[in-house]
């Protein structure tokens, strides 16, 4: 669910714009729609999530000038925007701080997987953080060229459908990589296991607690 609200801004913005055909009207939605997907997360979830500030922060600059100016160029510069900045904040994790931005967020994300741990090398941990900033250097550059050399409807499809499929492919080859240094806590599988099976322990725990 949490994913498809991530997504909410950017299918707006394409269903609108081949609906219209207008790029300027789209970016109007587009800056609405992130808006609103702030105003939902403050009161839906509490909290603001920083990539998202950060996202709406850039669209509110870039969208506006190309709203103000009636010029998609800068619309379209803003993935590439986006994209080399966090380009750069993780390479400056790979120098600053104890662990690179990468590290700690996969060993964030494992915490709601607790059966799980994970024993990444430093030096491999150091790598996958140059990893990501190659990629996404490359694809703030994709972007690039795609605005450069393809018509507006062609870079609105890519914004949709061709970083959707980089995005995926990187991160599933991300975690197949990962998953050789992972491994499955017995306990907890045992734990569960017995738990599923014998119903009488579940209901003794709970009479403990009683």
């Amino acid at each position: 669910m949490k994913q498809l609200f991530d997504f909410f801004p950017v299918a707006i913005f394409v269903a609108v714009y081949f609906n219209t055909k207008d790029i300027i009207l789209s970016t109007m939605f587009l800056v609405g729609a992130s808006a609103v997907q702030l105003a939902v997360g403050l009161l839906v979830y509490k909290k603001v999530e920083k990539i998202h500030l950060y996202t709406f922060l850039v669209l509110a600059v870039m969208g506006g000038l190309t709203i103000a100016f009636k010029d998609p160029t800068f619309i379209m510069w803003k993935p590439t925007v986006i994209n080399w900045t966090f380009a750069m904040a993780i390479l400056g994790s790979q120098f600053i701080g104890e662990r690179p931005i990468v590290q700690r967020l996969i060993e964030g994300l494992l915490k709601q997987a607790p059966h799980l741990t994970i024993d990444v090398p430093q030096d491999k941990w150091k790598g996958l953080n140059l990893s990501w900033v190659v990629f996404f250097i490359f694809l703030g550059a994709v972007n690039i060229y795609v605005a450069k050399n393809y018509d507006e409807s062609t870079w609105v499809t890519f914004k949709l459908v061709g970083m959707t499929l980089f995005n995926l492919i990187f991160f599933v080859g991300q975690f197949a990589y990962l998953s050789k240094f992972m491994t499955e806590d017995p306990e907890d599988e045992t734990t569960s296991t017995e738990t599923e099976q014998n119903p009488e322990i579940t209901a003794n725990k709970s009479q403990k607690q009683d």
